[in-house]
């Protein structure tokens, strides 16, 4: 089982596609095993990634038809987006107009690699989707640790 979750891991997830991190940022140490590629890479960067991936989750469900699921999804990909944004402006001492910009090309590759995940596999158990939706799980439980 875990050969097969490391070969989706790494089966082109934006997840897995580090965003180059610069001095100041907040690394983040991985800590599970869904999450031991993301080590090294920035908070923001792996927070964004996940932004996107729940911004497709978000319109998938919305396709098809599950309101209430597509709302959720839309406020954990906001809830991702913002610490992202927050994040970088504390790591890099950027204007929020400034820090958008540096987080936005990570959301789009996460809402990229996430449509391509859920229009491939949809969201099965062995899915990449849903091992990537439980890394981001892991990141934001970790980060909130992190962060206190």
């Amino acid at each position: 089982m875990k050969r097969t979750l490391m070969t989706a891991l790494a089966a082109g997830l934006a997840l897995s596609a580090a965003v180059p991190a610069m001095a100041g940022d907040l690394i983040f140490p991985g800590g599970t095993g869904l999450t031991e590629r993301l080590a090294g890479q920035s908070y923001w960067s792996t927070q964004a990634q996940c932004a996107g991936l729940f911004g497709a989750t978000s319109n998938y469900l919305a396709e098809k038809g599950d309101a209430a699921g597509a709302e959720m999804a839309k406020a954990r990909a906001l809830g991702f987006a913002e610490d992202a944004i927050k994040r970088v402006m504390k790591d890099r001492g950027l204007k929020r107009p400034d820090a958008l910009q540096v987080v936005q090309p990570a959301i789009l590759a996460g809402r990229n690699s996430g449509l391509q995940a859920l229009a491939e596999q949809g969201m099965n158990d062995n899915s990449k989707w849903n091992y990537a939706r439980s890394a981001c799980l892991d990141v934001a439980d970790i980060y909130q640790s992190a962060s206190r």
